[in-house]
């Protein structure tokens, strides 16, 4: 078979979009977003995920309040928390494969969406935070009062890792995003080959 760009063409076109339409969202829409990110691929079948879908402008305005990455989920129509168990070893892989799912799932209904970092990411860049196989150790207490905030806004349990917040919405809102070329990301067999 040969290349069909095509195909892959809407996935191409997915950015991360802040700014919505006041147009509601139906709620099978959203209830089928949600049963995409569930059928994603998960190591060993494990299915860790819990998913919170938010309509409530409330709710989405404390969110906003809370995440500082988050500022515009208060004009955002919906949003869904993803959340993981953490005693799995790979909540993080699972958690952000289910998020993928969700963002191109809400492209073919014409939807866009921004992925907002959870209670991982760029929150430890701090060389004076101890790592563990590349996680920190320990989540430095600053991180861990947000990260408690957030799943006390949506009522999950402590032991759930809230691994994203897609941010939902109807926009009429496109750039085109400066990409490396393929020729520039693209190894065969090996590193600089």
């Amino acid at each position: 078979m040969s290349a069909n760009p095509e195909k892959t063409a809407f996935l191409k076109d997915i950015r991360s979009i802040r700014t919505y339409k006041d147009t509601p969202i139906d709620e099978e829409v959203l209830k089928d977003l949600v049963d995409a990110a569930r059928m994603a691929p998960t190591a060993r079948n494990i299915q860790p995920w819990e998913f919170v879908v938010i309509t409530d402008r409330e709710v989405l305005t404390q969110l906003a309040e809370v995440h500082i990455n988050g500022r515009f989920l208060k004009d955002a129509p919906a949003a869904i928390v993803v959340l993981c168990r953490r005693e799995t070893d790979y909540f993080i892989e699972d958690g952000s494969a289910a998020t993928q799912n969700i963002i191109v799932a809400a492209r073919l209904y014409d939807l866009k969406s921004c992925w907002i970092g959870g209670c991982k990411g760029p929150y430890y860049e701090n060389d004076d935070i101890a790592m563990c196989e590349g996680v920190p150790c320990k989540i430095p207490p600053m991180y861990d009062d947000l990260c408690s905030k957030l799943k006390e806004i949506v009522k999950a349990p402590i032991e759930m890792e809230l691994i994203s917040i897609v941010s939902l919405g109807y926009s009429d809102e496109h750039f085109v995003a400066e990409k490396r070329e393929l020729e520039e990301v693209l190894h065969w067999n090996h590193f600089n080959q």
